[in-house]
């Protein structure tokens, strides 16, 4: 009875972990596919490798280990006579579950006390080594995977200081006990909070999580000495009611305070919400001002604005197929939209000019990219000064043959993607002085250039998604342009 309640203490909580994240994260994933449904089997089993209760079998198998080989190493060197003097043996209690305890009656050796320091030391590393491959698994920032790993694990934590004492009287209460207090603060913790883990999640980059994460980690330490207190006196005989008093008032304080935490966090990312709904109401008002310039300058160069629009998606596609956060991937967008800005002050015989320019001419086309940048210079926001460099840098190549003559990351990034975006527009359009080429030939063409014109990463994700990029060029067509030609298939 107690080895089985020791198991249904230990898989209870795996399985609430794994409710949490499934809820959380992997049921955010839409594709309802076999391949799909596969793919969040698999992350189901490695989420149960990676839950509280895997790190702890990796605790008991790192210590078992440390113990082996510390004392062989104590044996050989003549420190003890026999390693059977300090062996730490894994034990099944109803209560705590698989747990280590020491074979030394009374006291604790010096081969035992070297275990557990070194034990110790690398603890910290490993639950690091298991929170990062945790995030990693369901796709989340740090932030937010350590707040939701945390709490699982206090909680485990905290019902096992609740029922360790009753297990010397009635393991199988203590057993139920245990179950009972993780499953009572799972639903105080999580069921009030469900809504506010979901915007959590919208907006798991936030500093804000770091930073209130702190408080809880410093909890989670106390916890842990606590219980490692209470060991210490239930295995000296000295726990009565007066200390399993004491230690129930000192593990509800660390709760508490631990949710008045997280309740701060949950204030700040309501807050945090409210700015962002407000920020999309500007940024809209931004791009409605923005593609009306925009507009304004292609039709005095005697162009759509559908070249803005195409230039602008494409230059999406490319920011997010490089991971760029969801916010630089909108200003890159929106900003894209502003490259041409500077040909408003270019005069209307060279933009017009039917056929090519000459060299006197060319000369002041280029201009447009230094008047593009002056025009923005003290515009404010986050938008106008991506918008600038933009304009400046969009001409420039990455070896350096450019308008201006810088090179490589000397060029940034969104200068360097809306190039890319800005040339495979102009060769699949119609221009005054040519023909558009087809989708293949342009594709082609921007792959060769990958390291002369072009930045390689950028190309790199434009390749990868190309069909993107030809749907985009379809949905933006030009009456004057030929339909999407030469698609790969």
């Amino acid at each position: 009875m107690v080895w089985l309640s020791g198991i249904i203490n230990l898989i209870i909580p795996a399985i609430i972990f794994l409710y949490l994240n499934d809820v959380i994260f992997l049921s955010k994933n839409t594709d309802k596919s076999a391949v799909g449904k596969k793919s969040r089997r698999h992350k189901m089993i490695k989420l149960l490798l990676l839950s509280p209760i895997g790190l702890f079998v990796a605790l008991i198998a790192m210590v078992i280990t440390i113990d082996l080989v510390a004392n062989s190493f104590l044996v050989a060197t003549g420190v003890i006579e026999f390693t059977g003097e300090s062996t730490i043996v894994p034990r099944l209690s109803s209560s705590r579950g698989f747990f280590l305890e020491s074979d030394t009656i009374g006291s604790y050796d010096i081969g035992t006390i070297v275990v557990l320091a070194i034990s110790l030391a690398l603890a910290v590393p490993l639950l690091m080594l298991f929170m990062r491959k945790y995030c990693k698994a369901v796709d989340c920032s740090w932030g937010l995977g350590v707040f939701v790993y945390m709490a699982v694990l206090f909680m485990y934590v905290t019902s096992t200081i609740v029922s360790m004492p009753i297990n010397d009287v009635n393991p199988s209460a203590s057993g139920l006990i245990s179950s009972a207090s993780f499953i009572a603060m799972l639903l105080i913790f999580y069921i009030p909070s469900r809504d506010k883990i979901e915007l959590m999640r919208q907006n798991e980059n936030s500093n804000i999580l770091k930073q209130i994460n702190t408080l809880p980690i410093i909890n989670f330490v106390l916890l842990l000495i606590l219980l490692a207190f209470e060991i210490l006196i239930i295995q000296n005989g000295y726990m009565d009611a007066l200390y399993y008093t004491v230690i129930l008032i000192f593990a509800v304080i660390l709760y508490a305070e631990s949710q008045f935490a997280y309740s701060i966090l949950f204030k700040h990312v309501e807050e945090l919400g409210r700015i962002e709904e407000l920020s999309y109401e500007s940024l809209a008002s931004q791009e409605q001002v923005t593609l009306a310039f925009a507009e304004i300058t292609e039709a005095k160069s005697g162009q759509t604005g559908q070249h803005i629009k195409r230039v602008s998606e494409y230059s999406k596609v490319i920011a997010q197929a490089m991971g760029l956060p969801q916010k630089e991937v909108e200003n890159i967008r929106i900003a894209s939209m502003m490259h041409d800005i500077g040909k408003l002050l270019i005069p209307p015989e060279i933009l017009e000019k039917m056929g090519r320019l000459t060299e006197d001419e060319f000369e002041t086309m280029k201009t447009h990219v230094t008047i593009g940048e002056n025009l923005l210079h003290n515009a404010p926001g986050e938008i106008m000064s991506v918008a600038r460099v933009i304009a400046q840098q969009h001409h420039e190549w990455y070896n350096g043959n450019g308008y201006l003559g810088m090179r490589g990351d000397e060029i940034e990034l969104p200068a360097r993607i809306t190039a890319v975006a800005d040339v495979y527009d102009a060769l699949t359009s119609n221009r005054s002085y040519k023909k558009a080429w087809y989708s293949d030939q342009a594709h082609e063409m921007i792959l060769n250039e990958s390291g002369e014109h072009f930045d390689p990463e950028v190309v790199k994700a434009f390749d990868e998604h190309f069909d993107e990029i030809l749907e985009i060029q379809e949905r933006y067509r030009d009456e004057l342009n030929a339909p999407v030609k030469g698609i790969r298939r």
